[in-house]
């Protein structure tokens, strides 16, 4: 049978929550490999998009039309909590649909999405692709679904195998120092946050030397905060040995949040055959997997999240091709 290629938006109804999605599938003559993406932290939504961020130029959106190209098809989703599927107000009522998060929930958001593409004649093995933070969501939505006959395999991008308090200390312990900050009152700032962070009935603590900290605290500390304290101590790499399935584990060489050595630890703890695991890294890539020849301690932090969306960006080379790679083996 033939298909044509197609972009079509739906949106996924569970009982408790909806997801709104696209699912971009290509031509050909053949079932095609199929990709859930989960997005990454907060309100990313699913073309890789922020309203925290300019610019509407989303790796996400770009990465299902290369992959459309290569006969790959793919499902991307607004989570709870992202792009059209934010509450309407801040109204309690409105805010409500939010109480529904958790890590269990992020699991179902992609079990829901991998269903979508798996109930499809077009769609033949569909794999989970998780993009930082959404690393941790996609590797337990693997883990659950690896028995599943049209599961493929595991994509790790960027994903951070420290808890997200530790990579979030980390990224703000750089931004201050290339600021300029002082590193001893820094490092003591940042040991008074941490200890807040972990205390559920701590005081707001004194964030004046650590500017970056404060958005990161009020997540915590008022609605969904539920979610983000479990997001914030969890450890990304405790479940990986539970997964046994194929899997690919990405980095970016310039990665301003996200290490190559978080990949290493991630590709180490998978419980994955090391002839079934595969380890790439980007050169010449940042965070979100758009160009950028720059390593990142030469680069003022606002520039580097300007490169995240801005228009006519394209995305590095080799990333698209070690994706369809590890989907067409």
């Amino acid at each position: 049978m033939s298909y044509a290629a197609s972009d079509e938006d739906l949106v996924i109804q569970r009982p408790a929550y909806v997801l709104p999605s696209t699912v971009t599938l290509p031509a050909g003559d053949h079932p095609a490999p199929c990709i859930v993406f989960f997005a990454g932290s907060g309100p990313t939504d699913r073309d890789w998009t922020s309203p925290l961020l300019s610019g509407r130029n989303g790796s996400g959106a770009q990465l299902a039309r290369d992959l459309q190209a290569r006969g790959v098809g793919s499902i991307r989703f607004d989570k709870v909590g992202s792009g059209v599927n934010m509450p309407r107000s801040a109204a309690p009522a409105d805010l409500a649909m939010l109480d529904v998060l958790s890590l269990a929930h992020y699991v179902d958001e992609a079990s829901a999405a991998f269903d979508e593409l798996a109930g499809r004649e077009r769609c033949g093995r569909v794999f989970l692709l998780g993009h930082s933070e959404g690393s941790i969501h996609a590797s337990s939505a693997a883990i659950a679904r690896q028995a599943d006959p049209s599961f493929g395999g595991f994509i790790s991008a960027s994903g951070p195998s420290r808890s997200l308090l530790e990579t979030a200390i980390g990224q703000i312990r750089v931004m201050r120092h290339q600021a300029g900050a002082e590193p001893a009152p820094t490092d003591a700032a940042l040991e008074a946050f941490k200890a807040a962070m972990q205390d559920p009935d701590a005081p707001t603590p004194d964030l004046s030397q650590l500017p970056e900290a404060a958005a990161l605290w009020q997540a915590t500390h008022t609605v969904g905060q539920r979610v983000a304290r479990e997001l914030m101590l969890a450890d990304p790499l405790a479940s990986l040995p539970a997964y046994r399935g194929p899997a690919l584990v990405l980095s970016a060489a310039n990665d301003a949040q996200v290490p190559e050595s978080d990949g290493d630890r991630i590709f180490e703890a998978l419980g994955t055959e090391p002839r079934h695991k595969t380890r790439v890294t980007i050169p010449d890539a940042n965070h979100v997997y758009k160009a950028e020849t720059r390593p990142p301690s030469t680069i003022a932090p606002a520039e580097v999240v300007a490169g995240y969306a801005d228009d006519d960006h394209p995305l590095a080379d080799g990333f698209v091709d070690a994706i369809v790679r590890f989907v067409t083996a």
